[in-house]
């Protein structure tokens, strides 16, 4: 009996170990590489670790803080998608599959001159689920109209509803009382960087590692006869 316990234990360990890399399938985007260099108009779309991007409604630019002249945010010497006016920027899994947001990086990128004042800003993180639910977190990025360092968004408590999604979008806007508000003079720009997803099993995958792990135990099993 000990030694079916034994055995036991360790086929669970080895199904627990195969588990890992579907379950926590994690990748960052970080808009490295020459290749994504450039500058998208709204409506072209880029792809990096298997997640297609958009830019929507305004144009955006994968580059160098040098790129942005005086306005450019500090604290990332790494390539960076910048977002412009007042668009936003879409992700979807090239396969269509669902994933999870994890956290994400980002600076807002003010107007100089700014039409505002003193606008506090908001990055919003929108996003669609599988299920059709809508999700979406507002991180304050301050206010005024100099640029702002990129500060890191990735506490889990934060994207706890965020797990099962087929599309997020980022932008900015202005935080008016309760009400998130498109600022006047285009002035929604930001930095974004990255952004980390992880991968959520599609369920065939759960039932083939439900059933692997079955004859796993039959195995083990016909090995104490």
């Amino acid at each position: 009996m000990k030694k079916f316990i034994r055995q036991l234990a360790g086929s669970a360990a080895l199904a627990g170990a195969a588990l890992l890399p579907v379950a926590h399938a994690s990748t960052l985007i970080d808009f490295e590489g020459d290749a994504l260099a450039g500058l998208y108009n709204p409506g072209d779309t880029f792809e990096q670790g298997g997640f297609t991007m958009t830019a929507n409604y305004d144009f955006g630019i994968v580059g160098l803080a040098g790129d942005l002249g005086n306005a450019a945010p500090s604290g990332n010497s790494t390539q960076f998608f910048f977002n412009s006016n007042d668009g936003y920027l879409s992700l979807k899994a090239s396969n269509g599959a669902a994933f999870s947001l994890d956290g994400f990086s980002a600076a807002f990128v003010p107007l100089i001159p700014s039409p505002v004042p003193n606008p506090t800003i908001a990055f919003v993180a929108y996003g669609l689920g599988a299920n059709s639910e809508t999700y979406n977190i507002w991180f304050f990025a301050g206010s005024g109209t100099d640029s702002k360092p990129f500060a890191v968004y990735g506490n889990p408590s934060d994207f706890a509803r965020f797990g099962n999604l087929i599309e997020v979008q980022f932008f900015t806007c202005e935080v008016i009382g309760n009400n998130c508000a498109i600022t006047p003079g285009n002035n929604n720009q930001f930095a974004l960087d990255d952004i980390r997803v992880t991968a959520v099993p599609e369920p065939g995958t759960w039932a083939l590692m439900a059933l692997g792990i079955a004859g796993l135990m039959v195995r083990s099993r016909r090995s104490t006869r």
